[in-house]
């Protein structure tokens, strides 16, 4: 068989999400804003953030689930891109109803149940369905005051905000501008853009970001303080594994500085 004949370029349509271990105060359940589907003309991909450290895992399976076929077996440690993100090239699987499964020593921590369409299909989800039309049955309940105005709905509000803050940060990429011995590395999340000035190093340093310091964080970038090293760790191990994958990073108070492995 051709190795065309091998990709399938039907979209993927993620219909459920289920944990067995629960949540305990060591360890956190798998949810939708830990996984996203890129689809392009020519290529597509899996996304997926693991909720807890990547010790703890052993293995991805995919299964056929109408067969019960196993279609992908891999070692989490084997496929990790930095800590905790994984992305899986789809292209290898054929249209129809699979699980995606996450073990850990002793059994299955965490599925994701997901559909392949034919190329060009855009049938939805019996799951989508089912969210719209609860959506349509609940209206958000209007609040008036006494001259008959409208009182803000703070909860509603909070709530747009919140699934608005996790869809940026589940689509945040990173951009790399490069000006000879010098450059930058640019964040995206959202509407917002965060610079990074790099430049080349010396002798066992390879290069490294300019960082704000804590002092300066939420002044100079905007975000919230208490969001600065999930933002660092994802551009550290993103420019690692994009610009320099045969190098380590340190993370210090005003640079991430990329170090030839010995």
């Amino acid at each position: 068989m051709s190795e065309l004949l091998d990709h399938f370029y039907g979209k993927i349509y993620i219909e459920n999400v289920v944990n067995h271990l629960g949540i305990t105060e060591a360890w956190c359940d798998f949810n939708s804003s830990n996984l996203k589907f890129i689809h392009y003309p020519d290529c597509q991909q899996l996304v997926l953030w693991l909720p807890n450290p990547q010790v703890k895992y052993t293995t991805i399976l995919i299964k056929d689930a109408i067969k019960n076929d196993l279609i992908y077996n891999k070692k989490v440690s084997d496929i990790i891109n930095g800590s905790v993100q994984i992305i899986l090239d789809t292209l290898f699987i054929y249209p129809g109803d699979f699980v995606l499964q996450i073990l850990v020593i002793g059994g299955v921590a965490h599925e994701i149940y997901f559909s392949k369409m034919e190329e060009g299909e855009e049938i939805i989800p019996k799951s989508e369905v089912l969210t719209v039309m609860d959506d349509t049955d609940h209206q958000p309940i209007i609040y008036k005051d006494g001259f008959g105005n409208d009182v803000p709905n703070l909860d509603l509000e909070m709530r747009e905000k919140t699934i608005k803050k996790t869809i940026n940060k589940v689509f945040r990429r990173l951009e790399f501008i490069s000006q000879g011995r010098e450059g930058e590395v640019v964040y995206l999340e959202g509407d917002t853009k965060l610079h990074f000035y790099m430049e080349m190093g010396g002798g066992n340093c390879i290069f490294y970001l300019n960082i704000p310091s804590k002092e300066h964080w939420e002044s100079v970038t905007k975000f919230p303080l208490n969001e600065r090293e999930d933002i660092l760790n994802f551009v550290a191990e993103g420019t690692q594994r994009d610009q320099a994958s045969s190098c380590y990073f340190i993370i210090s108070d005003s640079e991430i500085t990329y170090y030839k492995k010995r």
